[in-house]
């Protein structure tokens, strides 16, 4: 006699709220779920550091509390109750055709200033980065972020920054050609120049070296003090993808620095 299984729920007080959870994505803080209806999509973080209202305040502060449906802690989980968006992560052939939309919502998100960049953590960062990275001959990347900081070229005031802007957080409808900026749990107020060159760096680099300084520099207002805060973050963001692998994924770094430091010295020479 065969016995029925029954399905036993990770969630039980979430699902009595919206059915059956269906997994779509997962990444190092957290993993994604669709509701029975899959109108909908829950973000769940396991690492209770209070993300899901962080992201939660923040997409409000970028003018996307639409996005926002609730938050839950709940089933020893936090969580983020979010519409579903019928999208895909960017691709090389996305990056073009996404540019336009993604540039006004930088705009917008970029608009309001308050305070000055937090240089002193800057330099801090700086710090850890020579220190891990010695042994490379590196220096000429360093000498494009490190100069302008010591000048004073960086004193800024501050713009709201996602400042996590790689391919796998913007999406694209197909159909519809719409984006939605997604995972708002780093963004902060900072220099937008340095959204831009996390953009460079994280999507517009899908495409050829030549295209994607040419894509960025769409985005970069043309005056010398935006070009050289670009260039100087440009530099910091490789040096920061490098220090990454470096510390996260080793077996992977040589091939890492082979390619990233080729991309950053030609951005750093096209945009003296």
């Amino acid at each position: 006699m065969m016995c029925a299984v029954q399905r036993v729920s990770l969630f039980p007080n979430l699902e009595q709220l919206y059915g059956p959870l269906t997994p779509l994505d997962f990444g190092m803080q957290s993993r994604v779920y669709t509701d029975a209806s899959r109108e909908r999509v829950l973000k769940i973080y396991r690492n209770h550091k209070g993300e899901h209202r962080t992201e939660a305040a923040n997409m409000r502060r970028a003018d996307m509390g639409q996005w926002v449906l609730n938050v839950h802690e709940t089933d020893g989980v936090e969580v983020l109750v979010m519409p579903r968006f019928d999208g895909h992560p960017l691709s090389e052939a996305d990056v073009l055709r996404a540019l336009p939309r993604v540039r006004q919502i930088l705009e917008a998100l970029h608009a309001e200033r308050r305070g000055q960049v937090d240089l002193p953590r800057l330099s801090e960062r700086l710090k850890r980065f020579r220190s891990a990275l010695a042994p490379y001959p590196l220096d000429d990347l360093f000498e494009a972020i490190e100069e302008p900081l010591f000048r004073g070229a960086l004193d800024v005031p501050a713009a709201f920054c996602h400042l996590d802007l790689w391919q796998d957080n913007i999406l694209i409808n197909d159909a519809t050609g719409e984006v939605l900026v997604i995972d708002w749990t780093k963004a902060a107020w900072d220099d937008p120049m340095r959204d831009l060159a996390l953009l460079k760096t994280g999507t517009l680099d899908l495409l050829s070296r030549p295209e994607s300084l040419a894509a960025a520099l769409e985005l970069v207002p043309p005056d010398l003090s935006s070009l050289t805060r670009f260039r100087a973050y440009l530099a910091h963001s490789y040096l920061h993808d490098l220090y990454w692998f470096l510390m996260n994924e080793p077996y992977e770094f040589e091939a890492q620095r082979e390619v990233k430091v080729r991309r950053a010295r030609h951005a750093l020479l096209h945009l003296i």
